[in-house]
């Protein structure tokens, strides 16, 4: 594919990742975009979701396609339905889960797709052995990604 050629991936066209309980389907990768950003179809089960993070490099834009999920960020929560957008940008704190009873998807934009997507790609490449929560926050150390304690209740 030449860099002035048009990228077109059908329904569920694209490489797949396994990441913590949720699938991506690439539709953009960073290599398709020069490294200008990653585009992905998220798919998240009822109940699984990221715990709170940072982005130390990449910002992400979240456009709701099916179902609803609860986005936390310094500022509380709010919960995004079909056709809704939020974008968090990199050096804040947020957290998202899957607030329904349903699987919800969403289509992701990460900018400029350096450490999100080698993060997602070293925790896929575990396949089945799915790293506990120490090791992911060790790996996403190595990804300018900073996971956090879930706060106090």
């Amino acid at each position: 594919m030449s860099k002035t050629d048009a990228l077109f991936r059908g329904v569920e066209e694209g490489p797949v990742h396994a990441v913590l309980g949720m699938r991506h389907v690439y539709k953009a990768s960073s290599r398709d975009t020069g490294g200008a950003y990653v585009s992905f179809e998220i798919e998240i089960p009822p109940g699984c979701g990221a715990p709170p993070h940072v982005h130390g490099v990449d910002s992400e834009s979240f456009y709701l396609l099916d179902g609803e999920i609860r986005f936390t960020d310094r500022t509380g929560d709010r919960v995004a339905r079909r056709g809704e957008f939020v974008f968090l940008p990199a050096g804040g704190v947020h957290a998202f889960e899957n607030a329904g009873s349903v699987p919800a998807r969403a289509l992701v934009v990460a900018a400029p797709a350096i450490e999100a997507e080698r993060f997602f790609a070293a925790v896929d490449a575990r396949g089945a052995d799915v790293p506990g929560p120490a090791e992911v926050t060790a790996m996403a150390a190595r990804h300018a990604l900073t996971i956090l304690p879930p706060p106090a209740a």
